[in-house]
């Protein structure tokens, strides 16, 4: 809703750019602030109220303040109040279910998003095909403001409670929780000052020639989630000026959760049944090819033509970092088995968290000098780099095509 809100407030896609690098940024040092918080209080329920609270807050601010200047201000404080529940929200799936039941827990806790993101985005689309979007703000504060009550009524104190040190991430679970991360951006991204220092780690490991696919690893992911910024970012910029109305976009991008929901459904056994970790090396290269294909449409096609086309493309590249998030998460901490896996979801998150950001800064400026065209061949570079990285980490770690089913496991 906010690059269509900055479009309609007279911005371009370097306004777009600039403030979703700046919400961005907010929530690297947010999410450490709020870690800290959340073992310093041990109290679950004022991290919910918190961000329902401020959110509710900002989406009203947004409302009766409509200028650019202060929507950047307000994006930012948005940034920060979103990831005050994200540990607490881990730590509470923890805290009330058995440790047997953690995965279905949290499963359970994701099918409830994903179906709150289809209302949101059914409301959207419905929404502005009748209404300008500024008063789609309306929606979002009643809706958050919903959820602080639901927050401060049905949400209880645990008997005991854990500290961030405490969450263990299951090679089971992983591929789901750091997708809904992304997807969600700061929801349940958790990063750390040990998370940024680990990552640095890995890096300086490379001179005594130590952990090199890991390494490699890491950075194929790194230039995977440059490319993706530079493409998202400019994408809804992209849509309205190829005569995509505010609806629309809103379709796509309901079309798109709805298709990576189905996906995720069944991913673990299809990541086992079609080449283990193998597979992610092929999502990427999808989504190169249809990166190449949208920086053709960008000289081509307009209106209902993209539209379908944006519709049809858009979620098969949400199906490919499906495939490529899952199979490479696994890889990750199958190479490490249960150890130090905490240090290694640091650096992942850090890189993750530097590439969202790297990427969503020079989007803005290469699509308004040079093009949508240019900048989703950048895209589409960048995620061909990342293949070439991803295939000398798998084959320096030994994942061969015969031995990458049983890694999965």
């Amino acid at each position: 809703m906010v690059p269509l809100f900055i479009l309609y407030l007279g911005g371009n896609v370097v306004q777009v750019a600039l403030l979703t690098t700046l919400y961005n940024a907010v929530l690297i040092p947010a999410s450490i602030f709020w870690g800290r918080m959340t073992d310093r209080l041990a109290r679950r329920r004022l991290f919910f109220v918190i961000t329902s609270a401020g959110s509710t807050l900002i989406f009203s601010l947004m409302f009766l303040l409509p200028n650019l200047t202060d929507l950047a201000i307000l994006y930012a404080c948005l940034g920060l109040v979103v990831t005050a529940n994200a540990v607490a929200a881990n730590l509470l799936v923890m805290e009330t279910s058995p440790k047997k039941t953690w995965i279905t827990s949290y499963s359970r806790l994701y099918q409830v998003a994903n179906i709150g993101s289809v209302f949101g985005l059914t409301v959207g689309f419905i929404w502005t095909g009748t209404l300008p979007i500024t008063a789609f703000l309306v929606f979002c504060a009643g809706s958050t403001g919903a959820a602080l009550v639901l927050c401060y009524s049905l949400i209880t104190e645990p008997p005991l409670t854990l500290e961030t040190s405490h969450l263990t991430i299951n090679p089971a679970s992983f591929p789901s929780r750091i997708y809904h991360g992304m997807t969600f951006f700061a929801n349940h991204l958790v990063v750390s000052r040990v998370m940024l220092k680990d990552a640095v780690r890995l890096f300086q490991a490379t001179r005594a020639g130590a952990i090199t696919g890991r390494v490699l690893l890491f950075f194929s992911a790194f230039l995977f989630t440059t490319s993706s910024a530079f493409l998202n970012t400019s994408f809804s910029p992209f849509l309205v000026s190829s005569g995509v109305t505010d609806s629309e976009v809103f379709a796509i991008s309901l079309f798109n959760i709805i298709v990576q929901t189905i996906v995720y459904r069944w991913m673990s056994g299809f990541i086992k049944r079609f080449g283990g970790v193998r597979v992610g090396p092929y999502a990427v290269l999808g989504r190169t090819f249809i990166y190449m294909v949208f920086a053709a449409s960008a000289l081509e096609l307009h209106g209902l033509e993209l539209f379908v086309l944006s519709s049809i493309l858009y979620s098969l590249i949400g199906v490919a970092f499906a495939l490529w998030n899952s199979s490479t998460s696994v890889t990750l901490l199958s190479s490490l088995g249960q150890a130090r896996q905490g240090n290694v979801l640091g650096g992942y998150a850090a890189l993750g968290a530097l590439g969202t950001v790297a990427g969503s800064l020079f989007t803005g400026y290469t699509s308004f000098y040079e093009g949508y065209s240019t900048t989703f061949t950048i895209a589409a570079g960048l995620m061909l780099f990342s293949f070439f990285v991803l295939e000398a980490a798998l084959k320096s770690m030994g994942y061969q095509e015969k031995q990458a089913a049983p890694a999965t496991g």
